[in-house]
């Protein structure tokens, strides 16, 4: 149960890596909120806020939810995530702290030079220099990697996306176009909504055991 709930939160703790992040497709952007659904019963929620100081884009992710059978609570996930972009829209550090049903895992990324990377996490420790994406989907930078670091334990998996359509759907009662993609890897199985107006993420499911919704309750 435990690795099917860190997939789900694959797609929530965040950060795009090396190449430019776009960041000027959000710059009025100041939060995206989350409910997460599991099989339709809510179970959490998942709070990204934007700030901004002298051209440097700081990013919070907070993540909450509990899983309870008969009324009684048996997996509890705590999760909060800082991810830190330079004037150019690069990667300038990330760190993240998690409580997995009481189990603690982190993972901390910063620049070095010449666009190398250290990184520390639970799972991986070392330095890196090539193109990769944290598991952060509000970015769309995230489509165009084929490396995947875990913004959860710092772990390294090969990713694929494919582009599967079109489509306009309700977001706050607001008739909304959006393009879906999909991305699979070891253990991933995920899609997501972007708006196209300005590719901020509308909606996103993980298909693994289960359907794990997240549903838009405010994008502003």
């Amino acid at each position: 149960m435990n690795k099917i709930i860190s997939l789900i939160i694959v797609f929530v703790l965040m950060l795009i890596g090396i190449s430019n992040a776009h960041i000027q497709h959000y710059a009025h952007l100041n939060e995206i909120k989350f409910e997460i659904y599991r099989n339709d019963n809510k179970v959490g929620y998942h709070n990204i806020i934007f700030s901004r100081d002298r051209g440097m884009l700081t990013v919070k992710n907070e993540i909450q939810f509990e899983i309870k059978k008969l009324g009684i609570s048996f997996y509890k996930y705590q999760s909060e995530g800082t991810e830190v972009y330079d004037q150019d829209g690069l990667l300038f550090r990330f760190n993240s702290k998690t409580s997995d049903n009481g189990k603690l895992k982190f993972c901390n990324i910063e620049v070095q030079n010449n666009k190398n990377y250290l990184i520390e996490g639970t799972n991986y420790k070392g330095s890196l220099n090539k193109d990769f994406a944290i598991s952060s989907y509000w970015n769309h930078e995230i489509l165009k990697k084929n490396t995947q670091i875990s913004g959860i334990t710092c772990k390294m998996r090969n990713q694929k996306v494919t582009f599967l359509k079109n489509e306009t759907i309700e977001v706050k009662g607001q008739t909304t176009k959006t393009s879906v993609f999909n991305i699979k890897g070891e253990g991933l199985d995920t899609q997501i909504w972007y708006r196209k107006k300005d590719m901020a993420i509308a909606r996103q499911i993980l298909n693994q055991k289960g359907i794990w919704r997240y549903e838009i309750i405010s994008l502003n």
